[in-house]
């Protein structure tokens, strides 16, 4: 078995989805997540009963990119990653409360109650949004 490294350089017909997820899994973990989705969309478009695997690495992606923008300050490309997260599972609470945190850090405090909001109908029991969305709130009757 080559490199997955080396598979990111040479990418060719021999390589078989095995190989090519473990790139993409390496990839993502470097923070390559252009790379990574590049591999994944070549899998799919190879296999089309990978669409599965696929959409789970998707999500995985945008995850990690928005938590990526979170840590070097990029609040408008982490909300919307979030955002991507939220349409995609609109059911996950972390999702939600990413959102919040990035539209609070956005000044977009309306926005980030509306996201908090939805994080506690989904967790009531989320100390941390509910924390946060009181402060938000404070700063909205101001």
């Amino acid at each position: 078995m080559n490199s997955p490294i080396i598979l990111l350089q040479e990418i060719n017909e021999e390589i078989s989805p095995t190989e090519l997820w473990e790139a993409a899994k390496i990839c993502l973990k470097i923070g390559k997540l252009n790379q990574s989705l590049t591999l994944a969309y070549k899998i799919v478009q190879e296999d089309s009963t990978q669409q599965e695997n696929y959409q789970k690495h998707y999500l995985e992606a945008i995850e990690l990119g928005a938590e990526f923008a979170e840590e070097i300050g990029d609040y408008p490309r982490a909300a919307y990653y979030w955002e991507q997260m939220t349409q995609h599972q609109p059911n996950d609470s972390n999702a939600w409360y990413g959102l919040g945190i990035a539209k609070a850090n956005l000044r977009d405090y309306q926005g980030a109650e509306r996201a908090l909001n939805q994080c506690l109908q989904l967790q009531p029991g989320n100390s941390n949004a509910r924390s946060h969305l009181l402060e938000i709130q404070q700063l909205l009757q101001r």
